[in-house]
């Protein structure tokens, strides 16, 4: 609701009293008609600032806040899980137990321990090809400049915004 509108309401307010007299009964009408058009304009101005917003955000390759809008404009929430299985299969139901089961799980996950075959991972064999299809530094500095904040490390837990904090030393 911008001033504007506030104030065309105002004035279609006060020709309310006046609604039942034929003369003032049209003032009321084409005051609640330029209300509701102000309205109905400014409602698709902000929608078309909004597009705009997702268009940008896409490309400058913020997809995470994209998606934010997206989410924002559409209304859609998550849906609340009513019921969920115990480990042995039974239902629950009771709030309490979902969320004493939602802990469980999630504890769950984060006990897993790195085992030498994990680590594995990380060793790399030496290059077979002698630099015929070397990798360049601009190459390197550009994948380094385009990595996503607040993503998940991998296995050597190292994120991508400590890459980049790291500079050209690294």
């Amino acid at each position: 609701m911008t001033s504007k509108i506030l104030a065309l309401c105002d004035q279609r307010r006060s020709l309310r009293k006046r609604k039942k007299d034929p003369e003032g009964g049209k003032q009321y009408r084409e005051s609640n008609l330029k209300v509701k058009i102000s309205i109905k304009d400014t409602t698709e101005k902000w929608i078309e600032d909004q597009c705009e917003d997702i268009e940008n955000s896409l490309k400058h390759n913020n997809s995470k806040e994209a998606y934010k809008i997206v989410k924002d404009l559409t209304g859609t929430k998550q849906a609340i899980a009513t019921t969920i299985e115990s480990k042995e299969g039974k239902c629950l139901t009771e709030e309490k137990e979902i969320l004493e089961r939602w802990t469980e799980y999630c504890s769950e996950l984060y006990k897993h321990v790195a085992t030498n075959k994990d680590l594995n991972v990380l060793n790399v064999p030496p290059s077979s090809n002698n630099a015929r299809h070397s990798i360049l530094r601009a190459e390197i500095i550009e994948a380094v400049s385009s990595l996503k904040p607040d993503k998940s490390p991998g296995i050597d837990n190292i994120t991508g915004e400590m890459v980049q904090a790291g500079g050209k030393r690294l």
